[in-house]
């Protein structure tokens, strides 16, 4: 029998599992309202996709308050973000505000607002185990480069993306099959000073296009291209992993090296085109973006009638204004992205963060309960940062008032919600 020499690390009111956007948003809500608040992540940085995952596209942030007004105000008071289509300079050679931010200022704010709010950020700690009984979880076991440790709280959030903490309490889930693919993205410098990238879909189809009549197949079959605040840096979007799940981390792994092994030989191919010599990689993502993990089954599941409806709830916790965006499943498929589903600005109720089998725990982020293509819709980053603020709040009125999420009652979150200005 193994002794995996546990230690205890105590007791706290609110747990958070994953410390991306929706986990950092989830941190900060319940610390903020009084509650003791642990926020474990495997890597070494706050963020997830919009940091380590250099994706750094703030989508679906224009009606949001709270968290994501924060960061934008934080960055643009340093100059870090910048429009992410139009003119990006001014005429004194100012950065346009706007949706792109930079990376590593984003992972010092979110550092920086847990550590004012009290959250316990700890670091490459990796969640392995979860004590379930009758339901409710007692404790949950992170593996760390300092030993093993068990910590126990009144109320969990998972906020993993891939839906870990879920599946480890046993919960019912659902994938799309095909899910949607995975990518790594990489950022680039060389590229000419004047060279701001593509903003429309035509303009990436096109230099997909143009890549492909020199040798050059991308498998995006796109080519996606973002110039950044800051230094000159350029992200680039250009391959689509298929089939990747989240229960099979061989396919996983085989992903990754895929993805950093075609970055590489594109960027090399890229760099012998005229005009293109100085090309370079300065850095390739060290947060795989897998955009579909476990959707986790909920109180309530939003589906493809209510975003074409534009249905609104009463616990309403946050406004989803993006349409659906679908990516090409397999290697022959559209990159029509709305796969003719239309949908109109709706909310997610608070009961899609309340699961199905488990009384002390949250969701928070993309495992929330949705159908494939609500998913599609909801899934971008100011949606699910606001989603976790809803999620830490409720958490925390929960170890309050020692009830459990499914009694909560939602149209409490909703006016939190408003309260930090967020349109609803």
């Amino acid at each position: 029998m193994y002794d995996f020499k546990i230690k205890n690390m105590g007791k706290f009111d609110v747990a958070v599992c994953g410390g991306g956007v929706a986990g950092v948003g989830a941190a900060i809500s319940a610390a903020r309202n009084g509650s003791s608040v642990v926020l474990i992540e495997s890597t070494g940085a706050l963020g997830g996709t919009a940091t380590s995952g250099l994706m750094g596209n703030i989508i679906d942030g224009v009606n949001k308050g709270g968290l994501i007004k924060e960061w934008q105000d934080f960055l643009v008071s340093h100059s870090l973000s910048l429009a992410h289509v139009g003119k990006r300079y001014d005429e004194s050679g100012q950065p346009v505000p706007g949706r792109l931010v930079d990376h590593e200022a984003s992972k010092y704010f979110f550092e920086k607002v847990c550590v004012e709010a009290g959250v316990r950020v700890l670091f490459n700690s990796m969640l392995v185990g979860a004590d379930v009984e009758n339901c409710h979880i007692q404790r949950v076991m992170i593996s760390t480069l300092c030993g093993n440790y068990e910590i126990s709280a009144d109320i969990f959030v998972d906020a993993t993306g891939y839906g870990t903490l879920s599946e480890l309490a046993g919960l019912k889930w659902d994938i799309g099959t095909p899910p949607n693919p995975a990518s790594m993205s990489i950022t680039l410098g060389g590229f000419p000073e004047d060279f701001n990238g593509n903003d429309t879909v035509e303009e990436k189809t096109a230099y997909g296009k143009m890549l492909k009549e020199n040798g050059i197949n991308v498998s995006s079959e796109q080519a996606s291209l973002k110039r950044m605040p800051g230094a000159s840096t350029w992200i680039m979007g250009y391959n689509f992993e298929y089939d990747v799940y989240p229960d099979n981390i061989v396919r996983f792994s085989d992903a990754i090296l895929n993805s950093r092994k075609e970055g590489f030989e594109t960027i090399q191919s890229h760099k012998k085109l005229k005009g293109y010599e100085k090309l370079h990689i300065q850095s390739t993502s060290s947060y795989f973006g897998l955009r579909e993990g476990r959707r986790i089954y909920g109180k309530y599941r939003l589906t493809d009638e209510d975003i074409i409806e534009g249905k609104r709830f009463e616990d309403g916790i946050c406004l989803v204004t993006a349409g659906v965006d679908v990516h090409k499943l397999n290697s022959t498929d559209t990159t029509e992205c709305s796969r003719g589903v239309k949908s109109k600005p709706y909310h997610i109720p608070y009961r899609c963060l309340v699961p199905e089998g488990c009384d002390n725990m949250l969701l928070a982020g993309r495992c929330i309960s949705g159908d494939f293509y609500p998913f599609a819709s909801y899934r971008m980053i100011g949606n699910m940062t606001t989603v976790g603020e809803a999620a830490g709040y409720a958490a925390s009125i929960c170890s309050k008032e020692n009830v459990t999420p499914e009694k909560l009652d939602g149209k409490i979150v909703s006016k939190y919600i408003r309260s930090r200005g967020h349109e609803l």
